[in-house]
């Protein structure tokens, strides 16, 4: 099994990464959204578009990785999440808000196809135990990085706080790259 493999170590850390990733870019929004010319009003419309984004990517993604498996899923929505994330730091007002349901897409949807990984690479008869850790791990980092990212943030700015969290989106990508060959199939039929 993938679990004796190092194949859960993997997924856990990429998982963490993850939840990471999205909280910590979550925080500084506002900010860079103010900084754009957005007011209160507009923040939460702003909100609302990546959490609207971040409903559908949760079916959107849980699709993809059925269909193309969770490389290529993984390496797509954190490629993609950390590219959005950096247009977000460029891009004025309106182009943002554009990209904000797209980017929430990914942001929030790659964790579907992660959990869904969860029961193939546990040990034998400890789903339940490989569930309970990769929930603490997932939800921990998710409190713990706009601490992280905070402190980023208040050394070098905010936008370097964000550009942090988009780096760590792309440091996911050579985990899954490594996980793959732990998995049972990284490549499903495009039939099933």
């Amino acid at each position: 099994q993938g679990a004796g493999r190092g194949g859960f170590a993997l997924l856990f850390a990429i998982g963490v990464l993850d939840s990471g990733v999205r909280m910590g870019f979550l925080t500084f929004l506002p900010f860079l959204l103010q900084a754009k010319g957005a007011d209160l009003p507009l923040v939460g419309l702003a909100l609302t578009l990546v959490f609207l984004g971040g409903a559908a990517g949760k079916f959107a993604c849980g699709w993809l990785g059925a269909r193309f498996g969770l490389l290529a899923t993984v390496l797509a929505t954190e490629a993609g999440t950390a590219a959005a994330i950096l247009a977000v730091l460029v891009l004025p007002l309106a182009p943002t808000l554009a990209l904000l349901p797209l980017l929430g897409v990914m942001l929030n949807g790659t964790s579907s196809v992660l959990y869904g990984t969860v029961p193939e690479l546990a040990p034998p008869g400890r789903v339940e135990h490989a569930f309970a850790l990769f929930y603490t791990g997932t939800i921990g980092s998710g409190a713990l990085s706009p601490v992280l990212y905070g402190i980023i943030g208040d050394l070098a700015g905010p936008g370097w706080g964000t550009a942090a969290a988009a780096g760590a989106a792309l440091l996911t990508c050579p985990l899954a790259l490594l996980l793959a060959p732990r998995l049972k199939s990284t490549h499903p039929s495009p039939a099933g």
